[in-house]
């Protein structure tokens, strides 16, 4: 029996296997492009050989490679790990 036309299901689509084991921590970001860079950015990515991610990220290496960030200090002593307690002061 074939399925009605109006009635079938919708394909999922196949889930990106992420390379395993390149010790390289990512990290999820949403970004809104105009149409245009959109297409720009997929067809570049399809030039080079690579994912549209691996594009972007190469991109922004280029054009932040000049950033640095250095924290000193209390902002140092827990970078990275979330909001810090604040030391109580004062009797209970």
């Amino acid at each position: 029996m074939q399925p009605e036309p109006g009635n079938s299901k919708a394909r999922k689509s196949r889930a990106t296997k992420t390379p395993r084991g390149k010790g390289v921590e990512k990290v999820k970001c949403s970004l809104l492009l105009t149409p245009e860079n959109d297409l720009r950015l997929t067809v570049l990515a399809a030039m080079r050989g690579t994912d549209r991610s691996g594009l972007i990220n190469s991109i922004l290496d280029e054009a932040l490679r000049g950033v640095v960030i250095s924290l000193r200090g209390n902002l140092a002593d827990g970078a990275g790990e979330g909001p810090q307690e604040e030391p109580q002061s004062g009797a209970a």
